[in-house]
């Protein structure tokens, strides 16, 4: 939730990465299999981090700078300019991609991944149709956190909600539309209206 709601950063990249679309230029995104595996690329920075604090804090801190949040939003880009230059790499890229910091790089987005295991609630609903054959959602989530087979990775998924708006469209949900269709296919057609009929008598 913080990385898909609260995050300045991630919103930052959001603006950015809209205002390209906006201009018409072009997009790319990984095929699903290699973005698949560059997710560990977060966790490695995470336990690498976490090694390191059990050394030194201070060695810590200084490693932390892999999260850019610092020098974009705190210092507002007010420092040396190999962060600067950091910073504005990874913002550059988000343009003809979206938030790639946050979906392969983001330290903090993977140690609250590990939080999303325990849940109470499952929020996100989808259908038997979602993957096969639709792929609908999958085709449309900004951070590619839906499997080609349809189901949600929670350790991904930003909650953005655009799924579950799809979900409930019944002029854009594909599944929905159909079983909508057959609803109306199976009604009945009204009964024909009875004329009366007149009987006229010779007098």
């Amino acid at each position: 939730m913080f990385c898909g709601w609260l995050c300045p950063f991630g919103a930052l990249q959001e603006l950015i990465n809209e205002i390209a679309r906006k201009l018409k230029i072009p997009q790319y995104e990984l095929p699903f299999a290699v973005h698949e595996r560059l997710w560990a690329i977060k966790y490695i920075i995470l336990l690498v981090l976490f090694g390191i604090s059990l050394e030194s804090m201070m060695m810590a801190e200084k490693a932390a700078e892999v999260e850019p949040f610092k020098t974009a939003i705190t210092l507002k880009f007010d420092r040396q300019w190999w962060f600067v230059l950091y910073a504005v790499i990874l913002l550059v890229i988000n343009i003809f991609t979206r938030k790639v910091f946050c979906r392969y790089i983001c330290p903090l987005g993977a140690a609250l991944s590990v939080t999303s295991r325990v849940r109470l609630f499952d929020w996100l609903k989808r259908r038997k149709e979602c993957g096969n054959p639709c792929q609908l959602c999958a085709k449309e989530c900004e951070i590619q956190a839906i499997h080609p087979d349809g189901h949600i990775n929670h350790n991904e998924c930003h909650y953005c909600l655009d799924c579950q708006m799809t979900y409930h469209n019944e002029n854009k949900c594909p599944p929905l539309i159909l079983k909508n269709k057959r609803k109306t296919r199976g009604k009945k057609a009204p009964d024909e209206q009875l004329i009366p009929v007149v009987q006229v008598v010779e007098p």
